[in-house]
């Protein structure tokens, strides 16, 4: 594919287009470099601003990620996340053939904080199950996960079995809870200092939350959950029809 220099489509997003278009070809592989600006400018006989603002489009695709003194850099796909039914993290990313690992950051037994006990329906200061931990997909950190379960008193968590289990929900139905429907809300945020240290980004950067209640198949409220995702790396979509 050339660039058309009577087209009124600006070079910088023809350039744009022809480079996705490779890369959804497979013609560069994940982690791989793509050419160097330098590389561009001749094959494509355009400006170091053309090439600059082509590059900078793909890296808000998510294509690309460029470093400073090392080059640019492609990107693996984005996970992605259906809100056409219910399923877990673990479950969409095996459907995609991505590998799903956890890291367990925090596991304590609280009473339940106003605002908490609001959305799973308890009285303030019940006690409830606070579990932190980062989601990663192939071995990339996507996502920061924090949970608060709303348990029968004669269901019990343990570190050891949170750890060795990539699923809360798997886990939650070996103990005889199932969850069916949930209620979500998503919204673009900036990364914190303590988000950018957990998700590998740089301050500021761009990233989505997810805040939800998730509800046993007897309509209890089991889960209520906030997941910090990288906006790079992680999306969501809808099919919707009339």
């Amino acid at each position: 594919m050339l660039l058309d220099r009577n087209s009124s489509v600006p070079l910088y997003h023809q350039l744009c287009e022809i480079l996705t278009n490779k890369l959804l070809a497979g013609e560069f592989k994940p982690h791989e470099a793509i050419p160097t600006e330098r590389e561009l400018i001749e094959q494509y006989g355009v400006s170091r601003i053309t090439v600059r603002r082509a590059l900078e489009e793909l890296e808000e695709k998510g294509f690309i990620k460029r470093i400073q003194g090392r080059g640019t850099f492609v990107q693996p796909p984005r996970v992605e996340r259906t809100l056409a039914r219910l399923s877990s993290f673990s479950e969409e990313l095996r459907a995609r053939g991505m590998v799903p690992e956890t890291r367990l950051l925090s596991f304590q037994r609280e009473p339940a904080s106003p605002h908490i006990a609001q959305a799973l329906q308890l009285q303030q200061g019940a006690p409830i199950w606070h579990i932190e931990r980062l989601r990663l997909a192939n071995g990339e950190i996507i996502a920061l996960n924090i949970s608060f379960m709303r348990l029968p008193s004669f269901i019990e968590l343990t570190e050891e079995e949170i750890r060795q289990e990539v699923s809360l929900w798997n886990l939650l139905e070996r103990k005889g809870i199932h969850m069916s429907e949930a209620d979500k809300t998503i919204e673009a945020i900036a990364a914190t200092p303590e988000y950018a240290r957990l998700l590998k980004v740089r301050k500021s950067a761009p990233l989505l939350r997810v805040e939800g209640v998730a509800y046993a198949s007897d309509g209890t409220p089991v889960e209520y959950s906030i997941i910090i995702a990288r906006s790079d790396r992680y999306k969501y979509f809808l099919h919707i029809a009339r």
